[in-house]
């Protein structure tokens, strides 16, 4: 027994929710490492680290490393609510703009750095300052790159699905629908053979020819005796008047 159609498309949206959602995963965790990298290297500056001995430079990247990777786990568990409500707004919409996730990610860390300054205690060193308000703006764009070049790029659906997202129905036909519908099409591309007319036969006679002619050149004669009969009785006339 086939399934129906209702539940082959319930399928292939359950399909399609299960990749959105694993992409947008993916994304997180990437652009959570970025950030966490961009943290450090704010702190261990990379002049700092090359002007250090080169016996030593194993053992400091692997700090860095370790240090990164805990700077992103504290990372995904502030802005895990913040990011999955942005991707789902971005998947909702089918935002693809690069300017969306950077703003969206500046935003997240400069509630992150608020949230900071709000846990301080009094009396100790304060975040308040602009290299620490620059370490976190910078993490958070680095951040909303790497989850658009990731994830954000492919929110959503593309532009030609949202134009046809109404399914096609597939109506069944039966045999004799079939049936009508080619004896329709064979009668409407039969071929249609017709007599030709006979050809009007164009001849040309030269007596006709001859006489058109003649009578052409009757007529151009006698229109000149007439000119030169007008001619003369003109002369008579002024020959009568000057006498």
């Amino acid at each position: 027994m086939t399934p129906s159609w209702g539940r082959v498309r319930t399928g292939v949206a359950v399909l399609k929710f299960l990749a959105a959602l694993a992409r947008v995963l993916f994304g997180f965790v990437l652009a959570c490492i970025a950030a966490g990298f961009v943290t450090v290297l704010f702190v261990n500056t990379p002049i700092g680290v090359l002007a250090e001995p080169i016996d030593r430079l194993p053992q400091t990247a692997s700090e860095i490393f370790d240090l990164a990777l805990l700077t992103a786990t504290h990372t995904a568990l502030f802005a895990f609510v913040f990011v999955l409500i942005i991707a789902a707004m971005a998947e909702w919409l089918s935002v693809r703009s690069l300017p969306y996730y950077l703003i969206a990610g500046a935003a997240i860390s400069a509630l992150g750095f608020f949230a900071q300054y709000s846990s301080e205690v009094s009396g100790q060193p304060t975040i308040l300052n602009n290299y620490a308000l620059k370490t976190f703006l910078t993490s958070g764009f680095f951040g909303g790159f790497v989850y658009w070049l990731a994830a954000g790029q492919f929110a959503g659906r593309a532009p030609q699905d949202a134009r046809n997202s109404d399914p096609v129905e597939i109506v069944p036909i039966d045999s004799r629908t079939t049936s009508r519908m080619a004896d329709a099409s064979d009668a409407e591309t039969k071929p249609v053979v017709a007599d030709p007319e006979p050809a009007t036969e164009r001849t040309f006679n030269s007596a006709s020819l001859l006489n058109r002619l003649k009578l052409s050149q009757h007529a151009t004669s006698s229109a000149k005796a007439e000119d030169d009969e007008e001619s003369r009785h003109e002369a008579g006339a002024e020959r009568r008047e000057a006498t």
